[in-house]
């Protein structure tokens, strides 16, 4: 229902009410005059005791059994009005964390009834979702505080860094110039260098022709040094052959000589003969005598010949020995001429090295002067840049000092928004939807872990009164460890985390009572005074624990069925979809319990199948279309978990849209539309904020200050959400 909607609710409601009140009094005050007339008159009462069953004694009876119909009447009335009335004072005094009024307990006043339900919703759901914003808004204030201190101890990191800059850019400025000014002077030497380089390329050039020039003449004298060394050779060898032959004129000398000498011996005895023969010797003498004087004058010419021969021989040995050592030194003129050559070439070869080492120093040279240049228009922008770069600082300091003083007014704001989210927690706090922390902090630092699943949206609201816990816990000296475990999460995962808890010190749990294997490990936590509290789902009787926060889940099922009943108007055929196995299987076992238990109240109704699914609307969907595929003579589906809205799916898809109608439990969007659209009749809510918010409270309670949970069995709020109130939710 819209806000306008109970406006006029609510004035119907003002106008009925006097209306009754004044003809209830008009009847009970004409009932005892019509009686005091009739006893008063003779005739009637004669008529009466001769006539008992006359018309007027109907008549009678008839005013009896109407008054007293008025008065059973005016009582419900008066009983529901008190009903209304206790509600009214639990919400005036703040206590929002009730049940919504039955309309069977308030006869006669539905209506109000139903605009009180719907007061009291709506006010819940505002203060919820204040509390989620508070939560998100905190967080978001925690998150802006430390960004914005983050950001201004940078941004005064930076104005500093700023200004140390800007006088660097100012030092980096005067570098520059002088860079410049240095750059321009290795500019100008550079430049006379490459003109020395140049001239002395051109030195080097000349040098180089006229080296290759000396080395061309080395070679052709080098040849004409071999020639002459050939000819002296040559003149050498003539003179040691004659100096040969010489020796050969000499030994026929000396054979002359020696015939000579024989000759003379012959003469002399050719003249000893002669004597001995007288005078027939005597021509014999003369000749003996003319070949001694010629063997002498033979001798003598010998002997002449030999001195010149031998003055030759002398000669010629004094020249061949100069010769010899003309040749020997010539020879090693011609080595040393020619490592002078061999030098004059290397001489060349160097020259031409260096005239194109001198080449490529007159390009590197020039390339370094046009780098130069280059770097000097460089540096002229680098100037340039650098000069603005030290004005742009400037405005950057100034602008970063301007930014530190608006940060500071963020900062002021910011505090001011988390005062006044401050305020709006203590509004908050006047309303008591759930239980409220001791005033004392704890002595010591509490560890409190809260394990719970994230695979649906009934425990994403059950975080988020995890998060407004920890929150008012923040100051308390409290740790608050949510534990989500994701969509097909095991037992062995659930147990692991647990272990790892136990193992760091936790001193308090919050879980579902969804895993056997966790039940011995609770129950010992507890016997070690640890304090668990079990939510949404309680451990079997023999496990010890704090308390239990949660639903009555069998008699969650029993309302179900009630709003079956009033679905169908006591009459119809039920499907139930439940959980078999798997986490959560007690939850439908006993909300199905409940409500088939109820159901055998309603003569007119009867369940007509059990398919069996996961809290998801993909195996309700399934299992339900597949049901409905086969038997479509169904006229309500009780969903006993998660997934309702894959039902409302089957039913549009099987065609029995304006027949069949869901009840189910859990609160969403989805789930809002479908009640909206008729085809879910009414969805049972369990509190979920509570769920995660109260267990974390109690505990601490408990440990801090020694306050024990009020119940052992600490029931959830109940809430129902029908097409009389979905609008007012689908419009939050």
């Amino acid at each position: 229902m819209g806000g306008e909607s109970q406006k006029v609710l609510t004035g119907k409601i003002k106008a009925k009410v006097p209306m009754l009140i004044n003809a209830s009094a008009i009847c009970i005050l004409l009932l005892p005059v019509l009686l005091l007339k009739l006893l008063s008159n003779e005739t009637v009462s004669v008529s009466m005791a001769a006539q008992p069953f006359s018309i007027i004694t109907v008549f009678i009876i008839l005013a009896i059994i109407a008054a007293a119909s008025l008065l059973v009447i005016i009582s419900r009335f008066f009983s529901s009005l008190e009903i209304i009335n206790s509600h009214a004072k639990m919400l005036a005094s703040g206590e929002l964390n009730i049940s919504d009024i039955r309309t069977e307990k308030a006869k006669g006043l539905h209506v109000l009834a139903r605009a009180f339900n719907d007061m009291k919703s709506n006010l819940l759901r505002f203060i919820e979702l204040t509390k989620g914003n508070v939560i998100v808004l905190s967080d978001s204030i925690h998150k802006l505080s430390k960004s914005i201190d983050m950001s201004y101890k940078g941004n005064e990191h930076i104005a500093m860094n700023i200004n140390h800059v800007a006088e660097k850019a100012q030092e980096q400025l005067k570098i520059v110039n002088q860079t410049i000014e240095s750059i321009d002077g290795i500019s100008r030497r550079v430049e006379a260098i490459a003109a020395s380089i140049a001239n002395i390329e051109d030195y080097v050039e000349d040098n180089v022709n006229i080296t290759k020039a000396g080395t061309e003449h080395m070679d052709k004298f080098y040849e004409q040094l071999n020639t002459i060394s050939e000819n002296m050779n040559n003149t050498y060898e003539f003179f040691e052959n004659l100096n040969s032959e010489i020796k050969e004129i000499t030994e026929v000398s000396e054979f002359i000589i020696r015939i000579s000498e024989q000759l003379k011996l012959l003469g002399i005895n050719a003249s000893v003969e002669a004597s001995k023969a007288g005078e027939y010797s005597k021509g014999f003498t003369v000749v003996a005598n003319e070949i001694n004087q010629l063997a002498a004058k033979t001798k003598e010419g010998i002997a002449r010949i030999q001195s010149i021969v031998g003055s030759i021989i002398k000669g010629s040995g004094i020249v061949s020995d100069s010769i010899g050592r003309s040749v020997s030194s010539f020879n090693e003129s011609k080595e040393t001429f020619n490592t002078v050559k061999e030098f004059f070439h290397t001489i060349n070869s160097q020259s031409t090295m260096l005239n194109e080492g001198m080449r490529d120093i007159y390009t590197e040279i020039n390339q370094i002067n046009n780098f130069t240049k280059e770097t000097s228009s460089r540096g002229e922008a680098l100037h340039s840049a650098s000069n603005e770069i030290s004005s742009k600082t400037q405005e950057i300091a100034a602008v970063t000092q301007e930014e530190l003083a608006e940060l500071e007014e963020i900062k002021q704001n910011t505090q001011k928004l988390n005062n006044m989210l401050t305020n709006i927690q203590n509004l908050t706090r006047k309303f008591r939807t759930s239980i409220m922390p001791v005033a004392q902090s704890s002595p010591r630092k509490l560890k409190i872990a809260f394990m719970a699943p994230m695979d649906h949206a009934f425990w994403l609201a059950v975080r988020q009164g995890v998060l407004y816990a920890q929150q008012e816990l923040a100051d308390k000296n409290a740790h608050v460890e949510y534990c989500g475990f994701p969509p097909g999460y095991t037992q062995q995962e659930f147990m692991e985390a647990l272990n790892n808890y136990i193992n760091e010190g936790y001193d308090a749990f919050a879980a579902p009572g969804f895993f056997e294997d966790s039940f011995p490990v609770f129950n010992k936590l507890s016997s070690r005074g640890i304090p668990v509290i079990s939510f949404n789902h309680d451990f079997p009787r023999e496990i010890k624990r704090l308390a239990y926060y949660g639903p009555d889940t069998y008699q969650q099922g029993v309302e179900a069925a009630k709003l079956m009943c009033n679905a169908l108007n006591g009459k119809g055929n039920v499907l139930i979809a439940r959980r078999d196995t798997g986490v959560g299987t007690g939850i439908h076992e006993s909300r199905s319990r409940g409500f088939e238990d109820q159901l055998k109240n309603y003569k007119k109704m009867k369940v007509v199948g059990r398919v069996s699914v996961e809290d998801t609307f993909d195996t309700v969907y399934t299992q339900v279309k597949k049901f409905l595929d086969q038997n479509k003579d169904v006229d309500g589906i009780f969903v006993a978990g998660g997934g309702p809205t894959g039902a409302a799916k089957a039913i549009v898809e099987a065609g029995l849209k304006n027949r069949t109608r869901v009840v189910c439990f859990d609160h969403d969007k989805d789930i809002f539309k479908a009640i909206r659209d008729g085809i879910i009749y009414a969805a049972i809510g369990q509190d979920p904020f509570g769920q995660g918010h109260d267990p974390i409270i109690y505990l601490y309670n408990y440990l801090a200050a020694g306050q024990k949970p009020p119940k052992d069995h600490i029931p959830t709020r109940f809430d129902i959400v029908d097409q009389n109130n979905v609008d007012d939710l689908l419009e939050a």
